[in-house]
């Protein structure tokens, strides 16, 4: 499986928005990172980056709470997405480590307290 997920400098797994987007293969743990398009955008940030990752191969996010708007939220379920809930703060090696405990809690949806606002919806 491909898991997509962001991380800062210091490999703290972020909401979509910020850092660099990581391409993470379970079977084999390698991983690739990639410039996330989110960054330098006004708006559709977070869809820029999940098309990003669905196109190479994405099948499931890592969503720290805030990973996710409803507008983006919506277009990953519309896309089969699974969802991997983390708490803040989880770094990419704490995931590692953690792999075989985490995969039992992928999931198809997010609670929508978990969601950011769509600022587009405010509009």
């Amino acid at each position: 499986m491909l898991i997509a997920m962001v991380v800062d400098g210091e490999d703290c797994i972020l909401p979509i928005v910020d850092g660099v987007l990581r391409i993470y293969n379970t079977e084999t743990g390698a991983y690739k990172d990639y410039p996330n398009p989110a960054v330098g955008l006004t708006e559709g940030r977070r869809s820029a980056a999940l098309q990003f990752a669905i196109n190479q191969g994405a099948t499931a996010f890592c969503t720290p709470p805030l990973t996710f708007c409803e507008l983006s939220y919506e277009k990953a379920r519309r896309e089969s997405i699974a969802f991997l809930p983390l708490k803040p703060e989880t770094t990419f090696a704490e995931f590692q480590r953690s792999w075989s405990d985490l995969a039992q809690t992928i999931s198809d949806g997010l609670p929508a307290e978990e969601m950011a606002p769509s600022h587009s919806l405010n509009k």
